[in-house]
C-alpha cells in the first residue's frame, strides 16, 4: 500500500464543510438577507406588536444565527454515526483497499469516477453513486500528494 488512512469522521468535520459549503452558496446569501431584514424589522416594529408578534419576531432573529446551526449540526452528527469506527482506506497499484472490522473490499481504480478536492476533505467518487470521504486532519501532510497519486491512477 502506497497510502493507508484511518478514516475517522467527527461531527465537527461535517459541520464545518456543510456550513462552509452553505455560506458559500446563493442560499446562504439569501439567509443573510433574510436575518438583516428580520432583525431590521424587530427593531422598528417590536415596540408596537402583540406579544405573540415579538416572540415571533425573536424567533426570526434566532433562526438564521443559532437555530439552522444546531440543525446542521445534528444532520453532520448522523453522518458521522454512519460511518464505521474502524474504518481504513488504503490506495496501492490494485486500487482502493477498504477494511471496516473483518469485511475487506477491494475497489479497483477503473471503478473511481474522479477525486473531488473540497477544501476540508477529499471525496473519491466511486461508480454507482459511492464514495468515501478523507478529512484533512486524516490525511495531514500526505494529503496533496495523495490527490496527485490517485489523479494519475485514474487518468
Amino acid at each position: 500500500m502506497e497510502y493507508r488512512f484511518h478514516a475517522e469522521a467527527a461531527p465537527l468535520d461535517f459541520f464545518k464543510m456543510s456550513m462552509k459549503k452553505m455560506y458559500s452558496s446563493p442560499l446562504g446569501v439569501c439567509n443573510i438577507v433574510f436575518f438583516i431584514a428580520a432583525v431590521l424589522l424587530t427593531v422598528k416594529f417590536f415596540s408596537v406588536a402583540s406579544p405573540l408578534a415579538q416572540a415571533f419576531m425573536i424567533l426570526m432573529c434566532l433562526l438564521i444565527p443559532v437555530v439552522q446551526p444546531v440543525g446542521v449540526y445534528f444532520r453532520a452528527k448522523s453522518y458521522a454515526l454512519a460511518i464505521p469506527k474502524d474504518l481504513t482506506i488504503g490506495a496501492g497499484r490494485d486500487g482502493i483497499h477498504v477494511e471496516t472490522g473483518e469485511k475487506t473490499e477491494q475497489v479497483v481504480w477503473s471503478k473511481v469516477i474522479k477525486v473531488i478536492d473540497t477544501g476540508d476533505c477529499v471525496v473519491l467518487k466511486l461508480e454507482g453513486g459511492t464514495g468515501y470521504f478523507l478529512f484533512n486532519r486524516v490525511l495531514g501532510d500526505k494529503r496533496k500528494s495523495f490527490i496527485d497519486y490517485v489523479n494519475r491512477q485514474i487518468g
